[in-house]
Parts: C-alpha cells; sequence; structure tokens
C-alpha cells in the first residue's frame, strides 16, 4: 500500500498591526548606533510587528480561529502542535499546548508541544503531525500546527550580530486528503556542537558562522533527493527571516541567485521564531505568487544547531 503524504491543507498567519522601526528597537536593546546599522544595512531588517498589550495565547490562536472557521467539522482535530522556539513560553505549571487547545474548543484533541530544534520546530512539528495521522488511520483525520511567541527579554529578542525578533503566529491544517500543499521531502540534521545556541563561546559562534551556509545547503539537497527534484525544479526557497546576509551566503553555497528565495519577509517583518516559513508562504499566496504544480522549498535553521528543509508541492488549497 502506497503511503499517504503529509499535506498542508491549509495556512493562516497572522502580524500585529503595529509595527516599529528595527534601528529604534535596537537603541532601546542597548545596541550602538554600529550595531543598529549592522541590524538595518547589512543584515536587511527593516520593520518588526509587536503589540504589547496582545497576550500570547491571542497573538497565537488569531490564525489558528481562522483554519478551524473554514473547517466543517473541527472534531476532525486529532492533535494539536504548538512549536515554539524559546522554552518557557508560559511559567512551568501552565500547559500552553493545552490550553490552547480548550480555548479553540478542540475538547477531543491531544494537546502537546515541541520545541527542541528552536526556530526549525515548525518543519519538525509538520513531519510529526504527519506521522501521527498516518498511525492513527482514519483518513478524515486532522492535526493543527500552530505557532507564535512573545519576545518576553532582551536574551529573547536579540541574537547579538545577527537578528532581532518579531511577533507573528502562524497555523496549518494538516491532514493526509491529496489536495492542499503535498510534503514531497523532508530533510533534518542537528549539529551538537552549538548546543549551547545564545550562549556560545565567542569561538562556537565563529564556527557556527563559518559552518552555517554548508550546514544548511546539506540539507537542502537532501531534501531535494528525497522528492527526486533538482534545485532548478524548485519555484522559490520560503526561508525563516534571519537575516538578507546570511541567505546571500546560502545562496552562494547553492550557486543560485539570491532573486531565487523569498528574502521581502526580513524587511517586512523580521524574524518571528517558528513563524517565519508559513508566513513567507501566506505572503507568496496573497500576492497570487504560487504556481499550481510549482515546488516550493522551506528552510530554516534552529541554534542549536538544527538545519532543516521540506519541499512541498502546491496542488491548491
Amino acid at each position: 500500500m502506497t503511503m499517504r503524504p503529509t499535506v498542508l491543507e491549509r495556512v493562516e498567519a497572522y502580524l500585529p498591526a503595529r509595527s516599529v522601526d528595527v534601528q529604534q528597537v535596537a537603541v532601546d536593546l542597548g545596541l550602538s548606533r554600529h550595531q543598529a546599522r549592522l541590524m538595518h544595512r547589512v543584515h536587511g531588517l527593516d520593520v518588526l510587528h509587536e503589540d504589547p498589550g496582545l497576550g500570547l495565547y491571542d497573538l497565537v490562536l488569531e490564525p489558528a480561529r481562522r483554519v478551524l472557521a473554514a473547517l466543517p467539522d473541527p472534531s476532525v482535530v486529532r492533535y494539536l502542535l504548538y512549536a515554539h522556539t524559546i522554552q518557557e513560553v508560559t511559567p512551568a505549571h501552565v500547559d500552553a499546548a493545552a490550553d490552547l487547545g480548550r480555548l479553540l474548543g478542540l475538547a477531543d484533541a491531544e494537546c502537546f508541544a515541541l520545541t527542541q530544534q528552536n526556530c526549525a520546530s515548525s518543519l519538525a512539528a509538520v513531519d510529526a503531525a504527519g506521522e501521527l495521522l498516518r498511525a492513527d488511520g482514519d483518513p478524515r483525520a486532522k492535526a493543527l500546527v500552530v505557532t507564535g511567541e512573545k519576545p518576553f527579554s532582551k536574551l529573547a529578542r536579540l541574537i547579538a550580530n545577527t537578528t532581532i525578533m518579531g511577533e507573528a503566529s502562524a497555523a496549518c491544517l494538516v491532514g493526509l486528503t491529496p489536495r492542499g500543499s503535498t510534503v514531497r521531502g523532508y530533510a533534518v540534521r542537528t549539529d551538537g556542537r552549538f548546543r549551547e545556541g545564545i550562549r556560545m563561546t565567542t569561538q562556537a559562534a565563529q564556527d557556527f558562522g563559518d559552518s552555517y551556509a554548508a550546514g544548511l545547503a546539506a540539507v537542502v539537497h537532501e531534501a531535494l533527493d528525497q522528492a527526486d527534484l533538482r534545485l532548478s525544479d524548485v519555484v522559490t526557497i520560503v526561508p525563516h527571516n534571519v537575516n538578507r546576509s546570511s541567505w546571500l551566503r546560502v545562496a552562494k553555497e547553492l550557486g543560485i541567485g539570491p532573486e531565487r528565495i523569498h528574502l521581502d519577509g526580513v524587511a517586512r517583518y523580521g524574524h518571528c521564531f517558528c513563524s517565519d516559513p508559513f508566513l513567507n508562504l501566506v505572503a507568496l499566496r496573497e500576492r497570487q505568487g504560487l504556481v499550481e504544480g510549482g515546488h516550493y522549498l522551506f528552510a530554516a535553521v534552529g541554534l542549536g544547531a538544527t538545519y532543516a528543509a521540506m519541499v512541498i508541492e502546491h496542488l491548491g488549497g
């Protein structure tokens, strides 16, 4: 029997209406004028979206409710996976995933979080959702992957000399139906040398930067091999929004021009943790940039360091 592929049946995203200049945020975080200019002129960050009055759950629930509103029978959602980068998004005694399931009315869904791959966790959640649904055995069953978090401290908001985090959220309805964005390949590698993440030593951070482009390019090619495709078959790479300069190095490593990567989100949203690939996919869809039958490639890196790539084929939905 042919295994049913994982399908993103519906994807929605949300950005707070309030936007702020990234250079002002940099100054507020205590960065020097030179460091602020680095974020804007070199790394390509322009504005970030944030709403200090918006709670974490309200941020995450906005796109999730839109996804469920389009579903005739929400009770088919068997699993809710909350993918997030910051491990402690709520106090230790609060189960955020369970709360989100309750607030969404998913009384019978199994709700849990997935976070160990940091900013690559959303792609891991899609993969895990597909595996759960295939094991479930009911072709009608669905999973809901949600993302979104609040950068509540300088430690959570700033990756030194690299990026500043913004706010956004996304929701993906995952199923096994034949219509939607079908996953054709998924590759992930973790390099434990950089397990300290934002607390890496100066030398480890230098080594991470030196190996970054090659590490991400390797998983891109691995995912393409799984899909039996070449890079030339991909319409657009749909990236995480860490910064423009890192992606220019990855493009060079891949041997492609930067126009093959959807980099608009770097300037428009900044890096929004796990939400970036879905945020960028929705942006492409809204400007009618998704080609029926076209192949797209999600790519993300989580500090720690996890490199991930996922090939999807857009077949409507």
